[in-house]
């Protein structure tokens, strides 16, 4: 990693920090003992169980970040997130921070036991952010409310910015990040750590390191291979070399964490100026322009490119290219539609 990478992130998250900090010593004292003792706790001894441990967390997690909202609409949205953070540092930290690493897989179980049951006592939450968020979609994909988009000045200035620095030019490292999201459909994750890419031909490359559910296993002939590690052949914006070459760019200019990191890494110490640099990039309106939404842009460009997608077979496209299975967020893409004359691709 490079000189700035392996400085203190700008977004450290010490919340998780300090509760990681504070719940790996108590798994690991419980750890030797039978499962209900790890369960209910060791009295006598003056051990908790991770029953309890989940139950202090959740009145932890709603102290610190509480839902000013009435209880029939609470959400705590911000806890969810950090739940899920938790159980990833927590998971993590058995790596290294244990005593005795000979409890690594007793230790990893309480977490796991602990993770569910601190989900499960904010399941209503969740649940009702899920139930709205669907709304949110099925209302916004309703004609009335579809958003055209003009993706023209876009692609020319990002054609620009990744032809310069092919050429030996210098450029702003963030508008090179921006113009690869929206040629490619890519995370923010997977510019800046886990992305290969491979020149196919003029507009394709193969693209390996989906990240979002990384952990699920694909049947290649005879074998199981992480999703990770699977290669997709994806259709570019812009001409792939070009592609190509920024992510390399991206790399030698220190702007990549190394593959083995934490992707969590690359939003606490990116995610804010990235998404500060995208509002310069006049694709959505004003209050949606995120990184995000850059694969929402090159979902409705291919679409365009190909030429071929039936309406009936637009969710299948969008997994193709996107490598998402997550339909909820494929459907949140309908919403936004190619302006007439727009360039699609440069």
């Amino acid at each position: 990693m490079s000189r700035e990478l392996k400085a203190i992130d700008e977004l450290e998250n010490t919340y998780i920090d300090e509760r990681v900090a504070w719940l790996l010593p108590q798994f690991e004292a419980i750890a030797p003992y039978k499962l209900n003792q790890r369960k209910k706790g060791v009295p006598n001894e003056n051990l908790i169980g991770w029953e309890r441990l989940a139950a202090i967390e959740a009145k932890n997690l709603k102290t610190v970040y509480p839902d000013e909202r009435p209880e029939d609409e609470k959400e705590y949205g911000t806890a969810l997130r950090q739940i899920t953070a938790l159980k990833k540092a927590l998971k993590s930290a058995t790596k290294t921070d244990l005593k005795d690493h000979a409890l690594f897989n007793p230790v990893n179980t309480i977490i796991t036991h602990f993770g569910n049951a601190l989900s499960y006592q904010f399941a209503s939450y969740k649940e009702r952010q899920n139930t709205r968020y669907r709304g949110t979609v099925t209302e916004r994909r309703e004609k009335v409310n579809r958003i055209e988009i003009d993706l023209t000045d876009s692609l020319k200035y990002a054609h620009n910015i990744l032809t310069d620095i092919k050429n030996g030019q210098d450029a702003n490292w963030l508008d090179v990040s921006c113009a690869i999201a929206l040629a490619t459909g890519r995370r923010m994750a997977e510019v800046h750590l886990s992305a290969i890419f491979e020149l196919i031909d003029e507009y394709t490359v193969t693209f390996t390191g989906q990240l979002k559910g990384k952990s699920r296993k694909v049947r290649q002939g005879d074998k199981a291979v992480s999703l990770r590690e699977v290669a997709f052949k994806i259709p570019t914006l812009l001409p792939a070399d070009l592609v190509c070459f920024a992510l390399e760019w991206l790399n030698k200019k220190g702007k990549r964490f190394d593959k083995s990191e934490d992707p969590e890494r690359v939003n606490r110490r990116f995610s804010k100026t990235l998404n500060e640099a995208c509002k310069q990039w006049e694709i959505f309106p004003n209050d949606e322009r995120t990184y995000h939404k850059f694969r929402a842009a090159y979902l409705r460009a291919a679409i365009v490119n190909d030429g071929n997608v039936d309406p009936y077979d637009f969710t299948d496209f969008a997994k193709e290219v996107l490598g998402d299975d997550d339909e909820s967020t494929i459907n949140a893409y309908k919403r936004y539609e190619i302006k007439p004359k727009s360039i699609t691709r440069v």
